[in-house]
């Protein structure tokens, strides 16, 4: 918000900046007030006296007294004990009182040093008491209560949570543990039922024919002469521990405990009179809170889920304490982010003005709110912040009326403010005075003072219904000026929207007024803000609010060829640029039937000319025109053809040399490529030749011819071997098998017997399994020269190396191997070997794997 001060005029950033500086404390101030502690009652207890000061002799109350003597018995027992009520009874401790308090509360207050000492005095356990005169249901427990058919009641002014809690432990079981959230279903759920059926009475009254209540006051009502039945339900209930907290310690006289007894409470050892309280048996389902840090947990949502969940109240409004001011912060927050975007989207001042005066309005009326139900008690503060409220409700209209009546002004309404609306400001200021001098003449509340309960029970006298009149008839005027400054507007029927919002907002207060319960139940104050930031959205949103007004200047200085035609053929709005295109000798919207023609064509543009393309589209109450001038884009598509000609031109050249190059290269390829297998078969071919001219002057023809044909089809399978090297890096096993027995079948011609064996069955590297094909052959080759007749040739894996070992029947050391060869294994980084095994030499290659 502060970013949009910077952005007006020097002046309007002073007037902007100190208004945005009001709401943002109006937020300080709440954050502030959130920190006092509030448990949501602002009446005292019916017959008590709020404290005004303590001293260090005095008892403070903040339970239900309803049926219980303990008061006379602290008067008897501690000496000039004075007893007086304060919901802030942990305030009062530190003054130097003494407080009365629960287990689940004081254990923790000693624990965070909020008391010294806790003195448990007797028992309070929740039960179900039935009072046999008025029925004979048979209620054992918590979930026979439905069927009971007749009313229940929940006495207790402020802590119905106590008993609430009591149902939902003895329902999930004493040890239960789930977040609040779950943990009071199925409680909610019987409680609901039961207010189904029309039997659940929560007023102060234990009339009724069941109660849930506590043993004591059950005690105290049968010592009165009730005939009550005292159930300790079967699925369980809590037993408090009540008693008092201080800060110092507490002298009882001796007769305490019987006085206790006497009037009609249960000890902490569990003694008492048994004439008044059930068999000591039945105590059994009943503990004590086993898990104080998870009551406290669950507690403060205790009293919020019993309202929605049961008594489906405070559904659309904070429910406790805690939602109060959270909803507060959050209403806060929603109204200065709304002010902002208002400031942000809107261009004429008093709507900005009207915005920032609405917001300012609005927060300052739910602060007063909050600080209202920061101070406990219905005293003269707490009162005179309620009169402030008629402040900002009698204010809030003149601002819709002011905004109103400048609304057909563009230069945002700088003149004067008019007579009628200082004669109506000054009739609501009179009004206001009336309401805060409402303690001296009662015309607009009718209060009893005298009454500790008077904020809750009160009427309206008649000039109350002048003040609303003053509220809501500037409202109504303002809303029905609006509709007529909006009557050229051609989509009126939007405007029921924000009216539609008005009709819901007065119907809402009427029923408030009535006390309706989905209306009294809720929060006035954020109801009436939220639904005004609405009116005043929508109005916005349809154009019951002009937020901007200065289309038309906006059109005279756009560089854009474009106007706007009326239903009537006139223009209304046009661009400077439609009045001097370069392109046209006059107006295009001149040409009556070029716009009809652009119109059919809708969403096609059509084409004066070839450089020119107009747009037509119909909208609310007219057509709008425009036209784009191509001519740049048409001369970016002829340089963009020459262009793509030029590039298909070179991507010609380009392609035949591609073509040519490849060829060539393909060429090249082919003569290395037979180069290398030249070099590889170079060796064998000159052997072969050697052979052929030998093989007619052998004296042992068929063994040289075998030997010829053992070479030829080692020379065969080599060249194959050469491509495999050069289409991958790794061969199967089995591959290098299959050539290998090819040789060994070829070599019985020879008279060499060879036994081929391979026990690897991963796949060998290329170059790896041509060395172990050159070894055999040269091998057998060698084998065959000396009448060798047996050779065995195994491929196994070992320590991650693959070996061949050769074992000929001739003595494998005379085998040598040529240099070539064993260059060709070095570089491979083989190892070549003739091994000494126990019984014969062996040759060997080995490989890593």
């Amino acid at each position: 918000m502060l970013f949009y001060c910077c952005m007006g005029n020097k002046r309007e950033h002073h007037k902007i900046c100190r208004s945005t500086a009001v709401v943002l404390l109006c937020l300080i101030f709440l954050s502030l007030g959130g920190c006092v502690r509030n448990r949501g009652a602002s009446e005292n207890a019916p017959g008590s006296k709020t404290s005004a000061g303590t001293d260090s002799e005095s008892i403070v109350y903040y339970l239900d007294n309803d049926f219980t003597a303990f008061s006379e018995v602290l008067g008897q027992t501690l000496p000039n004990s004075i007893t007086e009520w304060s919901p802030r009874p942990f305030e009062a401790i530190k003054k130097g009182s003494v407080t009365e308090a629960f287990d689940v509360q004081a254990l923790p207050a000693v624990a965070h040093s909020l008391a010294e000492y806790w003195y448990p005095l007797y028992l309070a356990t929740v039960v179900i008491a039935i009072d046999r005169d008025m029925t004979d249901a048979a209620v054992g427990g918590w979930s026979d209560l439905p069927a009971a058919g007749v009313p229940v009641g929940m006495p207790g002014a402020y802590y119905d949570e106590m008993h609430f809690i009591a149902v939902a432990y003895g329902l999930e079981g004493m040890g239960a543990t789930r977040p609040a959230r779950r943990f009071f279903d199925r409680a909610a759920g019987l409680m609901t039922e039961l207010r189904a059926e029309g039997n659940l009475i929560t007023s102060p009254s234990y009339d009724a024919p069941i109660l849930i209540c506590y043993d004591y006051q059950a005690a105290s009502l049968v010592k009165n002469g009730r005939n009550l039945e005292v159930v300790i339900p079967r699925e369980g209930t809590i037993t408090y521990r009540r008693g008092l907290l201080s800060d110092k310690p507490l002298a009882f006289s001796e007769d305490f405990e019987h006085l206790l007894m006497s009037q009609g409470f249960r000890l902490t050892d569990g003694r008492c009179d048994a004439d008044l309280y059930t068999d000591a048996a039945a105590y059994a389902k009943a503990s004590g809170v086993q898990d104080v840090e998870h009551f406290n947990t669950v507690y403060p949502d205790a009293g919020r889920l019993f309202r929605r969940a049961v008594m489906h109240t405070r559904i659309y409004s904070s429910a406790d304490a805690r939602e109060h001011q959270l909803f507060a912060l959050a209403y806060i927050i929603i109204v200065i982010s709304w002010t902002a975007s208002v400031f942000r989207r809107a261009m004429q001042k008093e709507v900005r003005r009207s915005a920032l005066l609405t917001g300012v309005i609005l927060a300052g009326w739910m602060t007063a709110r909050l600080f209202k139900y920061q101070i406990i008690g219905a005293n003269t503060l707490s009162r005179y912040l309620w009169y402030g409220y008629y402040l900002f409700q009698l204010a809030l209209p003149l601002i819709g009326l002011r905004l109103a009546s400048v609304m057909d002004k563009p230069d945002g309404g700088g003149e004067r403010i008019p007579k009628w609306l200082k004669v109506i400001a000054a009739i609501s200021g009179a009004l206001l005075v009336l309401v805060f001098t409402n303690d001296l003449h009662n015309l607009v509340f009718r209060l009893d003072l005298s009454s500790p309960n008077w904020s809750n029970d009160y009427s309206y006298g008649p000039v109350f219904w002048f003040v609303q009149a003053a509220c809501w008839a500037p409202i109504a005027a303002a809303v029905l000026m609006l509709l007529v400054k909006s009557g050229r507007n051609p989509r009126k029927t939007r405007f029921l929207f924000p009216v539609a919002f008005i009709v819901i907002l007065m119907l809402y207060n009427l029923g408030y007024l009535l006390r309706i319960p989905l209306a009294w139940d809720s929060d006035y104050t954020m109801v009436i803000g939220l639904f005004a930031m609405m009116f005043f959205e929508a109005s916005m949103r349809t154009g019951l609010i002009a937020v901007n007004t200065k289309y038309k200047a906006l059109f005279a200085h756009s560089t854009l060829d474009m106007g706007i035609i009326g239903a009537d053929g006139e223009v209304a709005v046009s661009s400077a640029a439609a009045r001097h295109n370069v392109h046209n000798a006059h107006y295009w919207y001149d040409d009556k039937d070029m716009l009809a023609s652009a119109l059919a064509s809708y969403p096609q543009p059509t084409q004066p000319d070839e450089n020119t393309y107009l747009f037509a589209a119909r909208i609310a109450g007219g057509s709008a025109f425009w036209q784009e001038d191509v001519s740049g884009l048409n001369r970016l598509q002829a340089e963009i053809a020459e262009s793509v000609r030029k590039l298909s031109a070179a991507n010609s050249v380009l392609a035949e040399e591609e073509r040519v190059k490849r060829e060539v290269a393909g060429r090249n390829a082919k003569i290395q490529l037979i180069g290398q297998l030249e070099n590889e078969i170079a060796e064998p071919l000159a052997r072969m030749s050697m052979m052929s001219e030998r093989l007619s002057n052998a004296d042992e023809t068929l063994k040289e011819t075998a030997r010829f044909t053992l070479l030829l089809c080692y020379i065969k399978r080599r060249c194959n071997l050469f491509f495999r090297e050069l289409e991958t890096e790794r061969v199967p096993a089995g591959e290098l098998t299959v050539y290998m027995e090819e040789l060994a079948g070829i070599a019985d011609y020879t008279g060499v017997r060879v036994i081929v064996t391979s026990e690897t069955a991963a796949p060998l590297s290329a170059r790896t399994a041509t060395l172990f094909y050159d070894l055999l052959y040269h091998a057998i080759d060698w084998a065959a020269n000396l009448n060798c007749t047996h050779m065995l040739a195994n491929v196994w894996d070992e320590n991650n190396y693959v070996t061949m070992r050769i074992r000929p029947s001739a003595d494998a050391k005379q085998f040598k191997a040529d240099d070539a060869f064993l260059a060709s294994v070095d570089s491979a980084g083989g190892v070549f070997a003739l091994k000494d095994l126990d019984d014969a030499v062996a040759i060997s290659l080995a490989f890593r794997s």
